[in-house]
């Protein structure tokens, strides 16, 4: 009996082990499939459609990478994925409700479809979701920072 417990248990750590590895080689793949220039921030994140947020049992529709160069906020999904681009200046961001003990923010496009994020991490005693936190800051600083002037006219 306390044989088939340690075996179950020495399962179920190197099922987690696995499952950990696969995450982190996949984020690497991600990352190294950017190529645009500038990147200023970068994390695994969730994604989590409208008809899905504190509506279904599955929590997650995909598991990816959300990046931001400049305004712009990237979600990517596989390498050779196109990544869905949100541009700052035109889309609301904003903090949503806690689900499931998670932190959430959304990511508003001008159509008014909504897009859930959250990027956590396993604890010994409870999610850690201080990423997403992270990088709700950072996009809120994103939005708050004035436009450039337009350039002056030329002297004749």
């Amino acid at each position: 009996m306390l044989t088939g417990a340690i075996f179950g248990a020495i399962g179920a750590i190197i099922g987690i082990i696995i499952v950990f590895i696969s995450r982190q080689q996949k984020y690497t793949k991600l990352t190294t499939s950017i190529k645009e220039p500038g990147v200023e921030y970068s994390a695994p994140f969730y994604y989590a459609s409208s008809s899905r947020y504190q509506k279904a049992l599955k929590v997650y529709d995909s598991y990816g990478i959300l990046y931001i160069i400049g305004r712009t906020v990237y979600y990517k999904t596989s390498a050779s994925a196109t990544p869905w681009a949100f541009n700052l200046t035109e889309c609301r961001v904003q903090e949503e409700a806690d689900w499931r003990k998670l932190k959430w923010f959304s990511i508003t496009a001008p159509t008014g479809e909504k897009y859930y994020f959250d990027s956590y991490k396993m604890g010994t005693f409870a999610n850690n979701s201080s990423e997403t936190l992270k990088a709700l800051a950072l996009l809120k600083s994103k939005i708050s920072i004035p436009h450039p002037p337009p350039p002056p006219p030329p002297m004749n």
